[in-house]
């Protein structure tokens, strides 16, 4: 499993917000335009993500977007389900209907491990943190192939 398009686009421009200064807000385009998000579809996104107080907005020519929230308290797990909750997150990974002791299946056990762990990453990964690794993956970008990889 993976992020839906809609949540992965949120949770960019989430950490991308993260990664400014707290009383600094950003335009709608130059959030589309740093991340690669079509302008239109952010637009829907960043509404459901002030509507469930995520973020705040400043309307004028000077306005735009900023945190609601310390981005150590929102989850990805939280923005999936504003985004994007998987309706069949809970179904048996062959398609044998709902994933549950009474409909077990050959892959049941190894399933469910597998939900949980994905549902532990998500509850347990923060905009936070994705914004402090992306200031990381920019800054390792900046250096050249030795440093990183140690080549001569």
């Amino acid at each position: 499993m993976i992020l839906s398009k809609t949540t992965g686009y949120g949770v960019k421009a989430l950490a991308y917000l993260a990664g400014k200064d707290d009383s600094m807000v950003c335009g709608l385009q130059e959030i589309a335009d740093t991340q690669g998000i079509p302008p239109i579809y952010l637009r829907k996104i960043l509404g459901e993500l002030r509507r469930h107080r995520l973020l705040r907005s400043i309307k004028g020519v000077h306005g735009g977007y900023a945190l609601a929230r310390s981005p150590e308290s929102i989850t990805v797990w939280e923005v999936n389900q504003i985004l994007a909750p998987d309706p069949y997150f809970d179904g048996c990974i062959l398609g044998f209907g709902p994933c549950r002791p009474s409909n077990i299946c050959c892959s049941h056990e190894t399933w469910q491990q597998i939900r949980r762990e994905y549902l532990e990453l998500m509850e347990s990964t923060t905009i936070a943190e994705i914004a402090e690794s992306l200031k990381e993956r920019k800054r390792l970008e900046g250096t050249n192939d030795i440093e990183i990889y140690g080549n001569a």
